[in-house]
């Protein structure tokens, strides 16, 4: 198995010319430590050896840290600080997080923050490849890696492949801010997956709305099909060490410190509350709820202390530096305002807790108040109830974390309703010790049988599974040879010998992505270059086949001297600009059928009418994929019923129900352009059921590419428009 992460589970420095590894305590890599410790380093679930693949820390580090790292089980990626700036200061920190996390105010969309997050995760599919071998697993953490799955299926087909997300997965409304190629690209490379896991159902729901919306990905329950084959999608709440947690009052140097706490706090109720520094914990709303309290129960002034910490975090960063003050001033501000000679409301610490500090905090603090403005589990929630030994404490905790999902027994609060996070400090402050047991016994039972080593065996079991699953899917597909290798240079030197050659391109989904409205899907300059560049090439006949209305193609490709099949056959545009119809076109049946559409968008929102010369289509490429094909079986049962006998054909695409003329088909268009052309080397290209026609009628030595994969009359398979693209400026080369 290999393990992938942003960072290594060590923190790694060079002193006087010496390598100093320490292993890391906290986060990903405490929960992996505890998971492989228990697992007999993943022995026990079949793994001869576990491999951690990440950046070591260091920006430029010298050679000999990698020699020393990979003596430990550890292959570094070694990252410039330029890589450290744009990739993780700037994509990762800056952009995805706050976007994430709900904050799109202080999200930052930057070209080269996006060119360095690419370039990064090209890095990691690099050092992961140079370890992974196709019986091998591979798990990769989190939003620093999101592209990492498309990469590694491609340098690593057969490995299993995993993707958890620790933070919160946002909606479709919040996603969509991204600017679309990067969204599409995202969500696309994580459908590369066996397995892609999340905290949360709410995480999990919104990644597969995101993905049906934006890349016409189809949902089953919890499998999602894309162009790359069946991706799982599962929950899996990411736990604790409990024991760990409930026997640390017995550690003597953790007791030691309990003691220290009581002796310094004689007297008081604790409240606690410890986060880093960051805009998504909403620290300065607990501040404010803390003094709201104080002042509506004056009663409670002496007789209890907020131990407010603040563990320091992307210092020298504006956003955060500000931040800071604000905290620092009000914790000021009030502290003045109600303090006594003898007692502080406040007592802030802007510092790192030793382990036995935070253990004993945990183990004292009457009352725990965890509430961040979102958080994707929030650890330390589930670290103070499991600390509960003693049977008493009150967790306050944000309906926005998701441990809210799990530890319901909790005061759960809006952190935004100061008022009410107030109420919440009065009613945990004066509850009883046996309500206070009862709710803690029902949280501790449930951290103790979700631990972080059930959370780490159920994604790796899910993973094996979920890739048994794909290999048994695959087996029952028509079996299409992947278009890479001897493959691929037998077909590049075929077309170098070739007289007279001829490519067939479809264009939605294989020479551009998928778009949620189809008239987004502009040509880029790129791929306009490319065809001219390959029309323009001595004896190379190019040919967009489309579904496409005349006018779009004709606004976007006149310029091109290429071949045009617009609206799946029905008209054929030559190089020279002239259009001919297969047939006469009759549009006296549409009104009929729009009617109905009609019907069927008002219905089902987010479907759309796209009318064409002669042919009309319902797009559901943005509706819920459970709605949306149900509503299209439906509305394809009512077209039958109305068209039976009439001469038309009812067409069921990618997320679309056409009807147009019976005997209109890309495959018959295409037949007549190889009679007209008469290539002695054909290629097409297409990437759903309408590009089947055209493969079946094509000679048996045509090469023929499905994209995306799926039954096919193919004889290759290619899994994205830019697979395809990279192969057509292969053949350009040639």
């Amino acid at each position: 198995m290999i393990v992938v992460s942003n960072r290594l589970p060590v923190t790694v420095s060079v002193k006087d010319g010496e390598v100093v590894v320490k292993e890391s305590v906290g986060g990903l890599a405490t929960a992996m430590k505890t998971f492989l410790a228990a697992t007999d380093g993943g022995k026990a679930l079949g793994f001869d050896e576990v491999v951690w693949v990440g950046w070591s820390g260091l920006a430029d580090e010298p050679p000999e840290v990698a020699e020393r790292l990979r003596g430990q089980g550890l292959e570094p990626v070694p990252l410039t600080k330029k890589d450290v700036e744009l990739y993780y200061e700037g994509f990762s920190n800056s952009t995805l997080w706050p976007l994430f996390h709900g904050f799109t105010t202080y999200t930052v969309y930057r070209d080269e923050f996006w060119d360095a997050y690419v370039s990064v995760n090209k890095k990691f599919a690099e050092a992961v490849a140079s370890r992974a071998g196709p019986e091998d697993y591979i798990w990769v953490h989190d939003y620093h890696l999101m592209l990492l799955p498309l990469f590694l299926r491609g340098a690593v087909p057969d490995a299993g492949i995993g993707f958890f997300l620790h933070i919160p997965f946002p909606p479709p409304e919040i996603l969509q801010l991204l600017p679309t190629s990067w969204r599409n690209e995202i969500l696309d490379a994580l459908l590369a997956s066996d397995l892609v896991g999340f905290h949360t159902s709410d995480y999990m729901s919104n990644f597969i709305r995101s993905a049906v919306k934006f890349v016409g990905a189809s949902a089953e329950i919890d499998v999602l099909k894309s162009r790359h084959g069946y991706a799982k999608v599962g929950v899996f709440p990411i736990g604790i060490d409990f024991d760990r947690f409930y026997n640390s009052s017995l550690d003597p140097e953790v007791a030691k410190e309990m003691e220290e706490v009581r002796r310094l706090l004689r007297g008081l109720k604790i409240v606690f509350s410890i986060d880093r520094l960051d805009y998504t914990k909403g620290v300065i709303n607990r501040v404010y709820a803390w003094e709201r309290f104080l002042k509506s129960h004056p009663e409670w002034r002496r007789k209890t202390s907020f131990v407010l910490v603040v563990v320091p975090s992307r210092t020298g960063v504006q956003q955060y530096d500000a931040m800071k003050r604000q905290i620092d001033m009000e914790v000021g501000r009030i502290n003045g305002e109600l303090g006594e000679l003898d007692w502080v409301p406040i007592i802030y610490l802007y510092r790192f807790l030793p382990t036995p500090t935070l253990l004993a905090m945990y183990n004292v603090a009457d009352v725990a108040l965890i509430t961040p403005l979102k958080d994707g589990m929030n650890l330390v929630s589930k670290e103070y109830v499991a600390s509960r030994r003693d049977c008493r404490g009150v967790l306050i905790l944000s309906e926005t974390a998701g441990a809210a999902k799990e530890l319901t027994e909790a005061i759960i609060v809006n952190p935004n309703d100061i008022d009410g996070v107030a109420k919440a400090l009065e009613k945990a402050l004066a509850m009883s010790e046996e309500e206070q047991c009862r709710r803690l016994q029902e949280m501790q039972r449930k951290l103790r049988s979700q631990d972080v080593v059930k959370w780490g065996l159920d994604f790796v079991q899910s993973l094996i599974s979920a890739r048994m699953e794909r290999a048994d899917r695959e087996a029952k597909l028509s079996i299409v040879t992947p278009l890479e290798g001897p493959a691929l240079e037998q077909m590049a030197a075929a077309f170098k010998a070739a007289k007279s050659r001829a490519l067939f391109l479809d264009y939605d989904g294989t020479l551009m992505p998928l778009y949620p409205y189809a008239y987004q899907a502009v040509p880029d300059d790129e791929l306009l270059r490319l065809l001219e560049a390959l029309a323009k090439a001595p004896g190379v006949h190019v040919a967009i086949v489309t579904g496409r209305p005349r006018d779009f193609l004709e606004t976007w490709l006149r310029d091109l001297p290429v071949y045009v099949v617009a609206e799946h056959g029905l008209w054929i545009r030559r190089p020279d600009g002239s259009w001919t119809a297969a047939i006469t076109v009759d549009s006296s049946w549409k009104p009929k059928v729009r009617k109905i559409m009609e019907e069927f968008v008002e219905r089902v929102k987010g479907s759309y009418i796209e009318e064409k010369e002669a042919s009309i289509a319902w797009h559901y490429r943005n509706v819920d994929p459970n709605v949306g094909e149900a509503a299209a079986a439906e509305l394809t049962d009512s077209l039958t019923a109305l068209l039976t006998g009439s001469g038309l054909t009812i067409l069921r695409g990618k997320k679309v129900v056409e009807v147009k003329p019976a005997g209109v088909n890309k495959g018959a268009a295409v037949s007549r352009l190889v009679e007209e052309i008469k290539p002695d080397f054909v290629l097409a290209a297409g990437d759903d059921e309408t590009d089947e026609t055209m493969f079946a009628v094509l000679p048996a030595d045509a090469y023929t590419i499905k994209v995306g994969k799926g039954k096919s009359l193919a004889k290759y398979y290619l899994p994205n428009y830019r697979a395809v693209r990279e192969v057509l400026r292969r053949l350009l080369a040639a």
